[in-house]
């Protein structure tokens, strides 16, 4: 499949072609690492999976590994297992490849409207709100003389999600030795009213920056050149029956425990209105070279 030009949308790089025997293909996008980002095979992966599930179900839980680094020159085939279509639940297994060898594995659950008992956690009342926040993009330009030119560069690069760090903490800059960090995102474009495509999305969003937590403690970035971090496991709970990511959400991180070359990290997402509508956990390799 064809690659999509560097403003592209999500709603075109999330838009699985269906081949045929549930199998689909995913759009390639240029990357300036030449692997593909982790959170694009996982949104790609869930696209696939929701394509074969009766439109009253929602994904409630995905869990994902991450098994070999992707090439962003090469096409990803989503093949899809239906190992359950229950009255209230359906479960799907997919297995993205390339070279056909497998790069990525997902396990979704899907469920219809339910009622239950509810609660949440709060939501931090000292949190700022987005609007006055610098994004991403303006905090690379604030900070470029201290930024290594390749880091500048690919930060530079459009970005179909906009983040805006808490405190300016960006993951690509350096700060005080801390458990947490907090961010606001939400999707630049705006989107049709599609359960699927913005839980998707959602997903996609909670592996931007997620990883960067575990080395905060440790004053280290995952640009630093001793240092090597990848995703290795990642898991989103899906709360709220809807969710808007083309509206602000703020992800609150913090990350428990480092050690054996790994990092353990966990993540709360709320949206204005004090909702918490997911909940996200991680591990990553994170080690010196």
């Amino acid at each position: 499949m064809k690659g999509l030009s560097p403003t592209y949308l999500l709603t075109e790089l999330l838009d699985v072609n269906a081949l045929e025997n549930d199998e689909f293909l995913g759009h390639r996008l240029a990357s300036s690492t030449g692997r593909v980002f982790g959170g694009q095979v996982l949104a790609q992966a869930l696209m696939a999976a929701s394509k074969t599930v009766s439109a009253d179900k929602r994904v409630h839980s995905c869990h994902n590994y991450f098994i070999r680094p992707g090439d962003c020159e090469e096409d990803i085939v989503f093949k899809v297992h239906r190992d359950l279509d229950g009255r209230n639940f359906s479960n799907r297994r997919v297995v993205a490849l390339q070279h056909n060898k497998p790069i990525f594995n997902l396990i979704a659950s899907f469920q219809g409207t339910s009622d239950g008992y509810q609660h949440q956690i709060d939501m931090p009342v000292d949190i700022p709100p987005p609007d006055n926040l610098l994004n991403e993009n303006a905090l690379a330009e604030k900070h470029k003389d201290v930024l290594p030119k390749h880091v500048y560069s690919m930060l530079n690069r459009y970005r179909s999600v906009e983040v805006r760090p808490i405190n300016e903490e960006a993951h690509f800059l350096r700060s005080d030795k801390k458990l947490s960090q907090a961010t606001w995102f939400r999707a630049k474009e705006a989107l049709p009213s599609n359960t699927a495509l913005h839980r998707a999305i959602l997903a996609y969003a909670t592996d931007l920056t997620l990883l960067s937590t575990s080395g905060r403690p440790h004053e280290m970035l995952w640009m630093d050149e001793n240092v090597a971090t990848a995703s290795i496991d990642h898991t989103v709970w899906f709360h709220a029956n809807d969710i808007k990511v083309d509206q602000w959400l703020l992800y609150l991180m913090d990350t428990p425990w480092t050690g054996n070359g790994r990092g353990l990290n966990r993540g709360s997402i709320f949206t204005q209105s004090e909702e918490l509508v997911a909940s996200v956990a991680q591990e990553g390799l994170i080690r010196v070279k």
